[in-house]
């Protein structure tokens, strides 16, 4: 294969690198150096040995040790071997109902061995598993199918109900449904039968010639506005990535990392599984993130490096206290949003030396990282020294206009750098000839891909991903992150998009008008769903509620409910969000009737129970 010069460069410039910054006394440059320079000379040598596909990095780590144990669910021990068997299974399997390379397979399952097999099998006879998010039902869900193009379906056996509900639009559609991973038969979709299977390898030449911009998976992301769009996930990408965080953060194959995030996101499938298949480490998989069973897990199961999301860590430190706290053997938490008011706490409590803190996105062209250790930047997303930032301007704060949600320009028409402290939207470079830059984008998705490029930014020619991140960067180089761009809020870690949210309730016979926004509550990261809403008399919020429970995702679904007697707009006919953002949910303020969700209906929301939901007694 051909070996790009933009590798050559970086795997010459990086050691002079290294030796300046030594020189210079910025340790945590030494360190970002290090480990880029490691991955590039991985990858390079998985390019020349046209082993560039995914599935490769299991197969070594299974050659090196194949009796080792390589992934613990629920009680159950798997060795490498096993998993090798059983994706060699299930690729033999793809390939007898006519799977070629280059295909794509809808997976929707949950955290299981058998999701893991799907994937590998997948990649091992040249296609491409689409991720569907397990928790989806109604139009995001079956959204979501139509945009993976895909005519084969792979679904959970024991988690039928979503896809009956929906059964008839995916037939349309044109999928063969399949169930998978459980003694449950479902009456809708054929057995996934492994019984005369090989356990031999596919032939290697679907997948030998996998290229840098292939894909290994699509990962479906919320974005910034409308429905879920899917993000082409490279296997240079994937690759780069293990083997960067495998090198960076210390990983080795004594490691066993504990996975209770979701698969269907990158942060567990190639922050987790891949880093593991590099190393050759064992994880633990939970179905589920639960407060209840995570510490138990750990300590059963000899964990040495756990994944978190903001919110986990606040839900873990929300439970009392017990002499048991420090007792595990964890050496590191590594993982994206811990907010900087749960960081230490977070740290001391639970005594856990380091945290690895990242900044990615599954379609973006740029990483922060910060490795913590407890002495500076907690809190903070990522570090980059001056030396690092003037060898490598691939990142760039600018200044932007909260407005327009555009780019502030100068009278050039180049964008302005923010200076230190200056909150401005992240942008990250562009280029095709780095796989670590390239920008693949949402698969099948031109209009949305244009919104996430901005051109000649600071010199004619260039192009930058815009990551729709508010972020500030000290004058010490820690970034901290501020918030995402425009009308999407996060909430219990998920990007929440109004237009989705909104395009989904306003379809209800009830509702003439729906204005949904996030509004801040003490305590709690992020901002939790609310909508204003012109209905009919004849609503039945009841129902309304079970409507929207059906046809969103949880996280998305508004707690709370604003019915306003007419919607505000502007002159351009535009609905107007900043007025009901700043009023809040605090009913003493607002004259309008309001509602909030408790359990599975709507119910009023008065002073009472505002005073519950601001002093944590109420479960949001």
């Amino acid at each position: 294969m051909q070996i790009h010069s933009a590798h050559l460069a970086v795997a010459a410039a990086v050691p002079a690198a290294m030796y300046v910054a030594s020189k210079f006394n910025v340790p945590r440059d030494v360190k970002l150096a290090k480990g880029l320079a490691k991955a590039k000379l991985g990858y390079r040598s998985f390019e020349r040995a046209d082993t560039l596909n995914v599935s490769y990095r299991f197969e070594e780590a299974y050659k090196r040790h194949p009796t080792k144990e390589a992934l613990v669910f629920e009680g159950r021990s798997y060795t490498f071997e096993d998993i090798q068997q059983e994706s060699n299974r299930v690729a033999n399997w793809l390939l007898s109902k006519g799977v070629k390379r280059g295909d794509i397979v809808s997976l929707f399952m949950q955290n299981k061995p058998e999701f893991l097999f799907c994937w590998l099998g997948l990649n091992k006879v040249g296609a491409t598993g689409a991720f569907i998010n397990n928790n989806l039902t109604g139009k995001p869900l079956t959204h979501s199918l139509r945009t993976a193009a895909s005519k084969m379906l792979i679904m959970d056996a024991e988690i039928p109900e979503a896809i009956r509900d929906v059964l008839a639009e995916v037939q349309q559609m044109g999928y063969v449904i399949f169930s998978y991973g459980g003694p449950e038969t479902v009456d809708f979709a054929e057995s996934v039968d492994l019984s005369q299977m090989s356990t031999q390898s596919p032939p290697k030449d679907l997948r030998s010639k996998t290229g840098p911009n292939d894909i290994a998976m699509l990962i479906y992301t919320s974005g910034t506005t409308g429905l879920p769009k899917a993000g082409r996930f490279s296997h240079a990408r994937a690759n780069l990535a293990a083997l960067f965080w495998t090198s960076f953060y210390h990983f080795s194959e004594t490691d066993r990392l504990y996975i209770a995030l979701p698969l269907y996101h990158s942060a567990g499938a190639v922050l987790g599984m891949c880093v593991a298949w590099v190393t050759g480490a064992t994880v633990v998989l939970a179905r589920k993130f639960s407060v209840k069973s995570f510490w138990d897990e750990c300590r059963a199961n000899r964990v040495t490096v756990i994944q978190y999301i903001g919110e986990i860590c606040r839900y873990l430190l929300n439970v009392p206290e017990s002499p048991m706290d420090k007792v595990h053997t964890i050496r590191m938490a590594h993982g994206n949003g811990m907010r900087p008011d749960v960081w230490n706490r977070f740290r001391d409590r639970f005594g856990i030396p380091v945290i690895g803190e990242w900044y990615a996105s599954t379609e973006g062209t740029g990483i922060l990282t910060n490795y913590n250790t407890g002495l500076t930047g907690a809190g903070a997303i990522g570090y980059r020294g001056s030396l690092a930032r003037t060898i490598d301007k691939g990142l760039k704060i600018a200044r932007f206009d909260i407005v327009t949600e555009e780019l502030i320009r100068d009278k050039n028409g180049r964008c302005i750098e923010c200076d230190d402290d200056e909150p401005g939207e992240l942008l990250c470079i562009i280029d095709s000839n780095d796989p670590t830059r390239t920008f693949q984008g949402y698969h099948q998705n031109a209009s949305a891909n244009a919104k996430k490029v901005a051109a000649d930014c600071f010199v004619k020619g260039d192009r930058y991903f815009r990551t729709g991140d508010i972020l500030r960067r000290d004058k010490d180089g820690f970034f901290y992150f501020g918030d995402r761009v425009g009308d999407t809020f996060r909430w219990k870690s998920e990007n929440v998009s109004t237009a989705e949210v909104s395009e989904v309730l306003s379809v209800y016979p009830d509702c003439i008008e729906v204005n949904v926004y996030g509004v801040q509550i003490p305590g709690h990261d992020g901002r939790a769903g609310m909508a204003a809403i012109v209905a009919k008399e004849s609503m039945d919020w009841d129902k309304f509620a079970k409507y929207a429970l059906k046809n969103l995702p949880k996280y998305s679904v508004p707690i709370f409910i604003r019915r306003v007697p007419a919607m505000e707009i502007t002159g351009t006919f535009k609905q107007r969000k900043v007025e009901l953002v700043s009023e809040g949910m605090n009913p003493d303020k607002i004259a309008d009737q309001m509602l909030w969700l408790d359990g599975q209906s709507y119910k009023p929301f008065t002073a009472l129970e505002h005073d519950k939901v601001v002093t944590g007694k109420a479960k949001l």
